[in-house]
């Protein structure tokens, strides 16, 4: 299990109280579950659509690289920056 920091946006920053928390998980779908277990509804509305796949727009940087598609077994590592940013819309 590694332990990694993980830096929130927008909707998922407000649902923890504050932009960076620390996770410990084995893959990327284990650290967003962890999140929706952690913070609620919040997270899986916004970051997975009715289908349960995450969201085209919702984006994952791991060491500041853009996981585009996410794999979501990527093996994390000790020390890994996950950010983890959400649809945004507007105009």
């Amino acid at each position: 299990m590694a332990s990694v920091k993980v830096r929130l946006f927008h909707e998922l920053r407000t649902a923890a109280g504050g932009g960076e928390i620390t996770v410990n998980a084995d893959n990327v779908r284990e650290l967003l579950r962890v999140l929706g277990e952690r913070y609620g509804k919040t997270p899986r509305n916004v970051l997975f659509g009715g289908e349960g796949h995450l969201r085209e727009y919702a984006f994952v940087y791991i060491n500041n690289v853009l996981q585009k598609p996410v794999d979501m077994s990527v093996r994390l590592k000790d020390g890994n920056v996950i950010l983890v940013i959400p649809p945004v819309s507007g105009g």
